[in-house]
């Protein structure tokens, strides 16, 4: 009897992704799309809006202190993903004081007098 554990897929991302929520416009042959910046990283994006382009479109990206030439590298139901074409700060394009990381909160807890764990 074979045994198979699954463990949970974890992101390997070197760059930490920001939920952005931020309002921008996608240019790409000839087309000017509304869409929404859901998260955003220093090298890519996630977009949400009712018509995406295809796979390795090239395609502009302009919002609010933001504009870069990029590819779309997935693509869903009204959803998909940029590589940019070079590196963009993600806190710029983010217009909420408080910011949070897409990464789950870390919570230690009391092990033993004065250790934490």
């Amino acid at each position: 009897m074979t045994c198979n554990s699954y463990h949970p897929q974890t992101d390997r991302r070197r760059e930490s992704r920001f939920v952005a929520n931020a309002p921008a416009t996608l240019l790409w042959d000839g087309v000017s799309e509304p869409v929404t910046i859901l998260n955003i990283s220093v090298f890519g994006a996630l977009l949400d809006s009712a018509y995406v382009p295809s796979v390795g479109a090239r395609v502009t990206l302009i919002g609010d202190h933001l504009e870069v030439c990029g590819t779309v590298i997935w693509q869903g139901e009204d959803r998909c993903g940029l590589l940019f074409s070079r590196a963009v700060d993600p806190l710029a394009v983010i217009q909420e004081p408080f910011v949070r990381t897409t990464e789950p909160p870390i919570t230690l807890r009391e092990v033993g007098p004065g250790r934490y764990g």
